[in-house]
């Protein structure tokens, strides 16, 4: 029996909405945005869009602004453009392609959609100031696609201690078909800036009609650079997602080597991939990683590659999209089993040479990966296999696109931040599987596009939509008042500073170093009262309590713990972990009907009353006990849920003591009572004798007992024959229903004996205004219709009719008929209503209308009326 009582707080379901105007600081362009990036250095932010360079503030307020278009360029045309010679030159936007920082030369690079895609060296710190731009190099200063449709992808790094740009692209209609390159970014050994680093540092696609590409990212790791994108094959056709790789260091691309990048749940693969972010994880992601590959260690240095696809359902059009979480190491241990493969002539139907039929692979032998690790076994031409790897999705979304991805790691939690194709922000926590615990509408159906870049503190967010960006806080900890909201926001940057009282971010506690004073939000866990000792007290014998409260921060003697116990303070005491209170000064008085009162009891810390704990403690009252069941003072007193106990001589309920003679907790069976009452219902109108039995009466020989009942002012002496008792009813009369509960009092010497006596009272006229609707009354209530000679009609108990009663009701009645008029035809539903239409539905034996027979619906009658 659960002696303890808690009061719950019902908190409604947690929803987190932004108001566009209060929450949520925006800049504006007049054009479309294409790529934003930030210097980590600064907190600037360098954002490129549709003919224009922005430079801004981490709070996203302009501090330069440069034009970059529209110019006269025509896709076909050569720059620069001569009137003369390209005729067909008009005013075009540019798109900015690439925007990538050149920190370690306080340079940006800026590449955009006009003139072939060159490119421009802009000042870091002051983007109008222009450092490099030619545009009269010819074919080999063609970085970027020219076609806005097309993606460029570029990443900035180190080459044989030379700082270079590796750039993919589409191969769009009027590109050069350079897919992937290596580019100059100064100027050497005779080569101009955004020159290729080699002739042959470069993918060219000599088969425009064969596939085409979209890149999705670039990223470095160690020795390597690697690419993703889509590639979208003609014959047969077929939707692939590949990842390449190539030594850093290899000028000549000798080691570049393509695998497919697989996403695929039961209902087949995703073919489409939209965005793909690197980093290393947190703790608790790269063991449970780990575990799934069956690794010993957690491996610290392996990185993780999350990738976002989408797939369309070819039967229905139905979108589906998915993240599929990818480790580095197996990638690369997957693209050196490949390679050793190749070289040991193993599986090699999966393998192909870019861009041509023949099969590629050479005799090298075992190791040969090893051996040749960039590639320096000079393979004439670049490699590729089918044979990739695959992941099952960790989220997937209907009806939707993935269209953004970045990570953050707080506190050893991996957090990814996506965005949406209908303009919302998921917040997702991935440790083991992954958990969507947020969704932020930032505008609604409009696409969060692919740059989703944390700023230098990595406590906002910046994203993008189609001409806004949108500084977004990672979390809003301080939006949760209590422990319990903290806990429902699932957050796994926030947690509940036990001694501060506020929900924060583990940094900003100032004891999260001591066990329990911060309680993390997705483990779910408050500090909660788990029991008291006493469970419960009568009011009229108030005790200290001792209290445990789990989970119990670390506290010292020091620490001042308040115990507010109703209206009254006081100190609490900490011994071995428990909490005790004194009880309250004034206990409030007992609410009508109940036996108890409930006392709000709240742990604070602290002069300044910082919220502990807190629940509701019972003082329980035995007088009140005994009034809890009507008529039944014993039963109430013994069974309920506190230490009472029933002194039948005194008749009262008292606290339990070690008196013996009385009736204890649960031993309600043991109670002097009246029960059984035969008959069990009985008419109205008529004085009737009903029986009933007694128990556990030996107290009570010799007495009188009166059988009463407030409601009717009725009483009546109990007649007693033999340990069988009886009384004789009065004529009840009661109208208004036709039944009514008669709960029954005994009384002996003026106070009340358990009585369990409730009978029936119940009226035959009450709705039962015909012959048929009176024979239709069950059977236990005797109901006749009554034909007095000079008296109306009606129904009533049998013994209350002079006449003998008729067994046969008059004819039928009909008062009405719907609907009034009706097609010749017939088929249609057919209502009549009246008096004596039978008892039962089998009484209806044939309804005819105009002399046709018509079809008789058991399931819609009515006795007697319909």
């Amino acid at each position: 029996m659960a002696l303890w009582i808690w009061t719950l707080s019902i908190l409604s379901c947690f929803c987190i909405t932004l108001s566009r105007n209060e929450e949520l600081k925006f800049f504006q362009s007049a054009t479309e945005l294409n790529h934003l990036t930030v210097d980590n250095d600064t907190g600037i932010i360098y954002l490129g869009v549709v003919n224009a360079l922005y430079q801004l503030t981490e709070n996203l307020d302009v501090i330069r602004s440069v034009e970059t278009g529209p110019r006269k360029d025509n896709k076909k045309c050569t720059p620069p453009i001569d009137e003369n010679q390209c005729k067909e030159a008009v005013l075009t936007d540019n798109y900015n392609k690439l925007l990538l920082l050149n920190k370690a030369d306080k340079t940006i690079v800026v590449c955009g959609s006009l003139f072939k895609g060159i490119c421009a060296i802009r000042d870091l710190e002051d983007i109008s100031n222009e450092k490099y731009y030619v545009d009269s190099s010819g074919e080999k200063s063609f970085v970027a696609s020219n076609d806005e449709n097309v993606s460029t992808v570029g990443l900035i790094t180190s080459l044989n201690n030379d700082r270079v740009l590796f750039v993919g692209k589409g191969n769009g209609p009027n590109d050069n078909g350079i897919i992937i390159s290596t580019r100059q970014l100064y100027e050497r050994d005779g080569k101009d800036i955004f020159e290729m680093y080699t002739d042959s540092a470069a993918v060219k696609s000599a088969y425009h009609s064969s596939s085409t590409q979209q890149f999705v990212a670039v990223f470095e790791d160690k020795n390597y650079v690697y690419f993703i994108f889509n590639q979208q094959e003609k014959q047969p056709v077929n939707n692939r997602t590949l990842i390449a790789r190539l030594c850093k260091d290899d000028a000549h691309y000798y080691s570049y080597f393509e695998m497919d990048l697989g996403c695929k749940d039961d209902d087949g693969a995703y073919d489409h991939c939209h965005s793909a972010y690197v980093t290393t994880p947190g703790e608790e992601l790269a063991e449970s990683m780990a575990q799934q590959r069956q690794t010993t260690d957690s491996l610290s240095d392996d990185k993780v590659l999350l990738a976002l696809f989408s797939k369309v359902n070819k039967d229905d059009g139905s979108l589906k999209s998915a993240m599929c979480v990818f480790s580095l190491r197996h990638i690369n241990e997957k693209m050196e089993k490949n390679r050793n493969d190749c070289y040991t002539k193993k599986n090699t139907s999966s393998f192909y040479k870019l861009f041509a039929a023949e099969n590629p692979c050479a005799l090298h032998g075992l190791n040969a990966s090893k051996n040749f690790p960039c590639g320096s076994e000079h393979l004439p031409y670049l490699l590729g296999s089918k044979n990739g790897v695959i992941e099952k999705p960790v989220l997937q979304k209907e009806e939707m696109n993935l269209t953004a991805v970045t990570v953050a790691v707080e506190n050893g939690h991996t957090v990814a931040f996506l965005g949406t194709s209908d303009g919302k922000i998921l917040k997702v926590f991935l440790s083991s599987t992954a958990t969507e615990y947020s969704s932020l509408t930032i505008e609604l159906n409009k696409p969060i596009k692919n740059d989703l870049v944390l700023d230098k503190t990595q406590e906002n967010l910046y994203v993008m939509t189609t001409d806004k960006v949108h500084r977004l806080p990672v979390q809003d900890c301080h939006k949760y008042s209590d422990c319990e909201q903290c806990t429902q926001a699932k957050d796994p940057y926030c947690g509940w500073c036990v001694r501060e009282g506020r929900c924060t971010k583990k940094a900003d506690c100032g004891t999260a170093d001591k066990e329990n004073h911060w309680l993390w939000s997705p483990s779910g866990t408050c500090m909660t009262i788990i029991s008291a000792n006493p469970l419960n007290m009568s009011r009229r014998a108030p005790a200290k309590v001792e209290l445990t409260v789990s989970p119990l921060p670390t506290l010292t003697e020091s620490d001042q713990i308040f115990c507010t116990f109703g209206e009254t303070t006081h100190y609490a005491q900490l011994k071995e972990g428990v909490i005790i209170c004194d009880p309250p000064d004034i206990i409030p008085p007992t609410p009508k009907g109940q036996d108890h009162v409930s006392v709000p009891l709240q742990l604070t810390f602290g002069n300044n009353k910082i919220f502990f704990a807190s629940h509701t403690y019972p003082f329980y009252d035995c007088e009140e006990a005994m009034n809890l069941f009507k008529n039944q003072p014993c039963y109430s007193c013994a069974s309920n849920r506190w230490n009472c106990q029933w002194d039948w001589k005194r008749h009262i309920c008292e606290e339990s003591s070690s008196i013996q003679d009385v009736i204890k907790q649960n031993m309600e069976e043991d109670c002097p009572q009246f029960l059984n009452p035969n008959p069990p219902i009985i008419p109205m109108e008529y004085r009737t004798k009903v029986y009933f039995e007694g128990r556990h009466l030996a107290y009570y020989q010799n007495k009188e007992f009166v059988v009463g009942n407030s409601q009717f002012e009725f009483e009546a002496s109990v007649e007693s024959d033999e340990g069988k008792f009886s009384f004789m009813s009065k004529e009840f009369s009661y109208s208004a229903n036709e039944t009514l509960q008669l709960n029954l009092s005994i009384r002996a010497d003026k106070v009340k004996i358990d009585s369990k006596l409730m009978v029936t009272l119940y009226n035959c006229s009450y709705g039962r205004s015909d012959c048929s609707l009176c024979l239709a009354a069950h059977d236990d209530y005797k109901c006749v219709w009554c034909e007095e000679d000079g008296k109306p009609s009606k129904c009533v108990y049998e013994k209350l009719c002079h006449a003998p009663p008729t067994d046969t009701c008059p004819h039928p009645e009909i008062t009405r008929i719907e609907p009034k008029t009706g097609p010749l035809s017939g088929g249609i539903l057919l209502t009549i209503m009246g008096s004596n239409l039978g008892i039962k539905a089998e009484d209806v034996k044939n309804i005819t209308v105009a002399d046709e027979e018509c079809l008789f619906k058991e399931e819609f009658y009515s006795v007697s009326t319909r």
